[in-house]
């Protein structure tokens, strides 16, 4: 049996966009734990991620989150989570993660660790994809963070590479203070202006996080779910 494309972004009448996704083996890892995903599969068509919840918090009694994620470009920005450690486990390809500027490579049956307060960026540089169960431990506001600045992405509300507008990203940056932490432009730079200016975005609307991309309807609309 050959690959089939999952995970393809949907233009406005439905339709998989030719180019976007990737293929698997609907008898392999991946595959399976697409299938055993708890909510849908997200995806961010900039940095080329993709992810599926696999345990939620309300399952680990609030200790851990996991989830399937899959790679196949640049990935995030760099960043550091403020409060809780962040684990790779890798079941297909390779996958490059940068630490402090220093790159790691693991491998299928590798695993990797990147404790609280690390600078530290999960990459691809192949021709197909990686894929690893990434673990947060404690959950703290990862989900919520990751499918708004992926909903901000498919609503065109991002940059070429991948920054939120000037006054998303000052209300992010002071909102996530205690959470996730983007390094670039330095926050040494950003907090301050995020201070000042996040109350007034507010006013006007701006979020942290968005309530409408935490719904299955939304992401429905936006990439094409696996059929496994």
């Amino acid at each position: 049996m050959g690959t089939i494309a999952v995970g393809r972004t949907l233009d406005e009448h439905g339709e998989p966009i030719p180019g976007t996704g990737f293929e698997v083996d609907p008898e392999g890892i991946v595959a399976e734990k697409l299938s055993e995903r708890t909510g849908p599969l997200i995806s961010n068509p900039v940095s080329e991620e993709w992810i599926a919840e696999l345990e939620p918090p309300d399952e680990t009694g609030g200790e851990h989150l996991s989830g399937l994620f899959v790679i196949a470009g640049k990935g995030p920005p760099e960043h550091y989570h403020v409060g809780y450690q962040e684990t790779f486990e890798v079941i297909s390809g390779e996958l490059t993660i940068v630490v402090e500027g220093t790159s790691h490579h693991a491998s299928a049956g590798d695993s990797y660790t990147v404790p609280a307060g690390t600078v530290h960026k999960p990459c691809y540089e192949g021709d197909e994809f990686a894929a690893a169960i990434g673990t947060v431990r404690p959950p703290a506001r990862t989900l919520p963070i990751i499918r708004t600045l992926f909903g901000l992405t498919h609503e065109g509300k991002v940059s070429s590479s991948g920054q939120p507008g000037f006054l998303q990203g000052m209300v992010m940056t002071d909102g996530l203070v205690d959470d996730t932490v983007f390094v670039s432009p330095p926050p040494a730079l950003t907090r301050p202006l995020a201070t000042l200016l996040a109350p007034i975005a507010r006013q006007i609307g701006y979020q942290t996080t968005y309530s409408k991309y935490d719904t299955p309807e939304f992401w429905e609309r936006h990439v094409e779910q696996p059929s496994l």
